[in-house]
């Protein structure tokens, strides 16, 4: 009977207890609940709501903290083309000059591309600036590359890649590009000759020079995971281009094309890369084209222009443009260009001029040697004279139809007047943009090629001798405006500005 009052005992206090447990238990999940229930009831959860999908996501969702070249990046919403305005309207206050350099530049630190794991594992051809041997893996100084330094770097040319393209590809109005870009340089990749050219009856210099800019243009450097080995073999072949006068092989008029386009591509890949492969014959380029421009002319109204020979005593406004892009391009890759080279070209342009826009070796106003004339002039420092904004609103005046276009050169008129009226911004490049970007992008073929313009007087008739590469080249360069000359005609030279040349006589 004890044992039997003990167990009854702690049976007792054992049933007590759980029942204090229970209690307590029911206390506190009480004191939390409300809490609970409280919170969704004082505030409704948003509807569902769906979401835009992110373009430009996968350039953006990373972080990147290795090595840049010139500090990387640039300035979000300035550079060429400007804010568009209404119709009819271009700020004043408008600069498009590579002499000109917003301070907020300096301040700037973007992020300016990803670098994939395997890209330093790209086989990278070793030259000494002619020669072509074997294949190798990393960067040093006989290759086309930077010894420390993966991918394209900052500086002029940051807004190629990353981030930066993406964010002024939207800016700019380049929706609905990018697709066309690239399908336009794989078109590109898989025809490119196994010695680094693409084919060309006329000038195979110049349209390789073509092709290797339109991937340039693109931000690709020997480094990138998918173009590298082709932009290595398109540089190997310019490089070998070069003879030790500076000249590239041609007769006319294919000569003055070729150095003025290969001086362009080698200076790009140049300020990309800082190779010392590329530095070599470069330097030899830019020597031989001011050489060149000092030719004597029998019109003294044609000095400080080029054509088609180093000898020739006349000078064409088509050939000085490539010159004038690729020295400016070297100047801004650290090259040494005189000044005195550039207030030439500009006075030699400014004879050219005619009522509203430039002629080709005389006075006159033709769509072409315009977008040229009014280019370089921009290039120059020029930006702001009456004549240029004449000749824009000349230039506005142009429609783009890819079927029915009969300018004698269709597709190069193009590719010169989107650069002037990107540089000439605001309601120019609203206008223009709208046109050449959709006519382009229908234009394609589903290869990824560009024909000629059905209607083109010259370039439908040569379209056998200029080749699918010299038309797909150029939509690409077309299609890349957004990005890729932002970066390199924006930016702050290390140079003394030019000296100002003597004021206009007054437009008629």
């Amino acid at each position: 009977m004890g044992l039997t009052g003990i167990l009854r005992y702690l049976v007792f206090a054992l049933l007590l207890h759980l029942l204090a447990l229970i209690v307590l238990g029911s206390i506190k999940i009480v004191a939390i609940i409300p809490k609970v229930i409280a919170s969704f009831d004082s505030a409704s959860l948003p509807p569902a709501k769906e979401e835009e999908p992110d373009a430009f996501a996968a350039f953006r969702d990373f972080d990147y903290n290795g090595p840049t070249l010139g500090g990387g990046g640039g300035t979000p919403g300035k550079g060429p083309g400007g804010i568009p305005t209404a119709a009819g309207t271009t700020p004043t206050e408008y600069k498009a000059s590579v002499d000109t350099k917003d301070n907020a530049d300096s301040q700037v630190s973007e992020v300016i591309g990803v670098v994939s794991e395997s890209a330093t594992a790209v086989a990278r051809l070793q030259t000494t600036g002619g020669g072509l041997s074997a294949p190798t893996t990393g960067l040093g100084e006989g290759k086309i590359g930077t010894a420390g330094i993966r991918g394209p770097g900052g500086g002029g040319f940051g807004q190629r890649v990353g981030p930066m393209r993406a964010q002024n590809l939207h800016a700019h109005g380049g929706e609905g590009t990018e697709k066309a870009v690239l399908a336009g340089l794989r078109w590109l990749k898989n025809n490119q000759q196994p010695d680094g050219s693409w084919t060309s009856k006329t000038s195979v210099y110049a349209v390789s020079a073509l092709g290797t800019l339109a991937f340039l243009g693109h931000g690709e450097t020997p480094d990138s995971e998918e173009f590298g080995p082709t932009v290595s073999k398109a540089l190997q072949y310019l490089v070998k281009s070069v003879g030790t006068d500076g000249l590239v092989p041609g007769g006319k008029p294919e000569k003055g094309y070729a150095e003025g386009i290969v001086t362009l591509a080698l200076s790009e890949a140049y300020g990309m890369t800082q190779s010392p492969a590329v530095k070599e014959p470069l330097d030899r380029l830019v020597a031989a084209i001011v050489r060149w421009q000092t030719s004597p002319k029998k019109d003294p109204k044609q000095n400080g222009g080029w054509r088609y020979t180093p000898n020739s005593d006349e000078s064409d406004v088509s050939v000085t443009g490539w010159m004038v892009m690729g020295l400016k391009s070297a100047r801004l890759a650290g090259v040494e260009v005189p000044h005195e080279a550039f207030d030439k070209a500009s006075q030699y342009l400014w004879n050219m001029y005619g009522k509203e826009g430039f002629g080709y070796d005389k006075p006159g106003d033709y769509p072409a040697t315009t977008a040229i004339g009014v280019l370089c002039q921009q290039f120059i420092g020029h930006s702001d004279d009456r004549r240029i904004k004449k000749a824009l609103d000349f230039l506005r005046e142009q429609k783009v139809n890819y079927d029915t276009s009969d300018l004698n050169w269709s597709i190069y008129s193009w590719y010169y007047i989107t650069q002037a009226m990107f540089q000439g911004g605001g309601s120019y490049w609203e206008y223009w943009n709208h046109q050449i970007r959709d006519t382009m992008v229908k234009a394609q073929l589903d290869d990824g090629r560009w024909p000629a313009p059905p209607k083109s007087k010259f370039e439908s008739k040569e379209a056998n001798n200029y080749s699918p590469a010299y038309f797909t080249s150029m939509g690409c360069l077309i299609l890349e405006v957004y990005y890729r000359y932002l970066p390199i005609y924006q930016e702050m030279e290390k140079k003394p500005a030019l000296p100002a040349l003597p004021a206009a006589p007054a437009v008629p």
